[in-house]
């Protein structure tokens, strides 16, 4: 028998391969025979498009290691359990975009290039369950000629939709990044962070962020999270509660 490398389940026979899963593994053998080897999966030109899909695939998997750490600090207090995954497909999406390699030689920092990044990747966010326009009813972009989102002022009890368990702050705060996908490096500052209370009232949203000195892909991030304050204890709510999410890119590689 031999292991199928994908990221989908795949089951049923085609012509004299009968897919299966056991033990949690996607797996193929020949029909009316134990199984097949490694050798005979790798030649058989039947799996070439899952052997392909599966380079492909697992590339983008490695490169997602680093695109998580862009804004961690952000992710861990604002994700579900679908995120990791998510950030794959998102990442394979862009990877499918390289024009210049045949398919399964195929470079996501190729496909990084392409004028359209914009679309895919600005609000992407770490919790499906509170994308941005679910929490803030303006619209929120980054200016990086500013280095600074258009959010100037805020009124906490009419710009935000507030979560249904008891909460009575609301922290803000703003990250950027540097990604060099092809050298698997990069460079991120974090702001400070803002604490509101919920209050009909209009608030400046003053956040101080150094410039970024590297410049390959730049993304920037907002945070929004929620929190209970009794006293002089703070709660912060659940992470399902909170977003992260992509507000704006700026490529210094793009296709010409």
């Amino acid at each position: 028998m031999a292991k199928v490398t994908a990221p989908f389940e795949i089951k049923g026979t085609i012509d004299d391969l009968n897919f299966y899963k056991a033990s949690e593994q996607n797996l193929v053998r020949l029909k009316g025979k134990p199984g097949i080897t490694k050798e005979q999966f790798a030649n058989n030109p039947i799996f070439k498009p899952i052997i392909e899909h599966g380079t492909e695939f697992g590339s983008c998997v490695r490169k997602a290691r680093v695109f998580r750490l862009l804004a961690k600090q952000f992710y861990d207090k604002a994700k579900e359990v679908s995120f990791a995954g998510r950030v794959n497909q998102l990442l394979f999406e862009i990877l499918e975009e390289d024009t210049t390699n045949k398919k399964g030689e195929r470079k996501l920092e190729i496909g990084l290039q392409i004028p359209e990044l914009h679309e895919i990747l600005v609000n992407f966010e770490g919790n499906k369950l509170r994308p941005l326009n679910k929490v803030v009813k303006k619209k929120v972009e980054f200016d990086w000629t500013q280095n600074k989102i258009n959010l100037t002022t805020i009124n906490t009890e009419k710009d935000i939709f507030w979560p249904e368990p008891d909460a009575n702050q609301i922290h803000i705060q703003i990250a950027i990044a540097n990604w060099n996908c092809k050298e698997d490096l990069f460079e991120n500052h974090y702001s400070n962070e803002i604490i509101l209370e919920k209050t009909n009232a209009e608030v400046q949203l003053e956040f101080e962020i150094n410039k970024l000195q590297t410049k390959d892909l730049w993304l920037a991030f907002i945070y929004i999270g929620f929190s209970n304050k009794e006293r002089r204890k703070t709660k912060p709510l659940h992470k399902k509660w909170n977003t992260t999410t992509i507000i704006g890119i700026q490529n210094f590689n793009p296709k010409k």
